[in-house]
């Protein structure tokens, strides 16, 4: 009897253990349904934020440097055809004026200093037989006219002697220079050195300038700006613009010449603008980005959080209805840290303020 009273005891030992399990797992499966359930709640709650329209700055953007304004400079040429022998100086040089800048070798040179020798001898020529019949009009060999026109021979060749001697004075080759085929170019203005096209060895004519004098104060923009935006640009124009390497500054200034020329591969045309306000903020050769201000645009207004980059592309997710629309839009300006001026929107869409909380869905 007490064998088998242990028996049934174990058996129901076993089943009590099975039903309180079964009970602890149905409890605990029923315990967490509503957690799951809030999650999943939590995940198609969106945050959403109707668009505002506000006017932005619109600006015509472009790239550029700061070139010498040659309007008051000076194009150094050679009065004479010839090659560049040697150059003194280095584009950035100061020079003053009558410095010398370049030694030019020219065979027009020689036959200037040949045809001076010659008037030299030419005048004791003259000088002589003037003297001569000077002597024979006072014993009566020669009459008044023989004299007159010997003493004219002689005026004629002195002036042209004189003119042979200032042609060699104005390019810089004197008398007594054993290098009668060189030339010397001279500064005619005080000013700096803006851009030298010569190399020595290098053969020109008197059309083709050898350098370019500037005033190292006046300078002026040379803006490259893309051929979209040509069009808001035009000769005579005042412009109000910013560049990076002062962005809290304004300039002022006025476009003096557009080109006719495109540059194929950036798409771009060089537009010179003359400084009116702060010149003194540049120099030459100095790079920079400009931004030219157009205006003022009513733009909408975005979170940078509801803005999605996808295949070289922007967009935002657009609530409508019950539906959300992926909206492609077109970025223009940041506004702030967190908001950016775009295009594409309506006035009263309604978009997802959160792009990341969107792609959890």
């Amino acid at each position: 009897m007490i064998i088998k009273s242990r028996g049934v005891t174990h058996k129901h030992r076993i089943n009590i253990v099975f039903i309180l399990t079964l009970f602890l797992l149905l409890s605990c499966s029923k315990g967490t349904s509503p957690k799951n359930e809030a999650i999943e709640d939590k995940k198609v709650e969106l945050h959403t934020a109707k668009v505002v329209f506000q006017k932005v700055p619109s600006y015509i953007e472009g790239s550029g440097s700061i070139q010498p304004d040659l309007e008051g400079g000076a194009k150094i040429l050679s009065p004479l055809q010839g090659s560049v022998e040697n150059i003194f100086v280095k584009i950035g040089d100061c020079v003053r004026k009558e410095m010398s800048l370049a030694v030019i070798k020219s065979s027009d040179m020689t036959d200037i200093y040949a045809g001076y020798l010659s008037s030299l001898t030419q005048i004791k020529q003259t000088e002589r037989l003037y003297n001569l019949n000077k002597e024979l009009f006072d014993v009566g060999a020669v009459t008044k006219n023989d004299l007159l026109g010997s003493e004219a021979n002689l005026e004629q060749a002195k002036a042209i002697s004189e003119g042979l001697k200032r042609k060699l004075d104005i390019y810089g080759t004197y008398t007594k220079n054993t290098s009668a085929d060189r030339l010397t170019l001279k500064a005619p203005i005080d000013g700096c050195v803006a851009d030298i096209t010569a190399h020595i060895g290098d053969r020109f004519d008197t059309a083709t300038a050898l350098m370019t004098l500037a005033n190292p104060h006046k300078v002026l923009v040379v803006a490259n700006i893309y051929d979209t935006d040509i069009r808001k640009i035009h000769k005579g124009r005042e412009v109000v613009f910013a560049v990076d390497t002062f962005p809290d500054t304004q300039f002022k200034g006025i476009v003096s010449y557009v080109s006719d020329v495109e540059d194929m591969d950036s798409r771009t045309i060089k537009v010179y603008i003359k400084i009116l306000k702060g010149m003194d903020y540049f120099k030459q050769n100095m790079f920079l980005k400009i931004n030219i201000f157009d205006g003022e645009r009513l733009l909408p207004i975005v979170p940078k959080s509801a803005i999605i980059y996808k295949d070289e592309k922007f967009y935002v997710n657009v609530k409508s209805g019950e539906k959300v629309v992926l909206t492609e839009v077109k970025a223009v300006k940041d506004v702030s840290n967190k908001l950016m001026a775009v295009e594409g929107l309506k006035d009263g869409d309604e978009i997802v303020s959160s792009a990341i909380d969107m792609e959890k869905q």
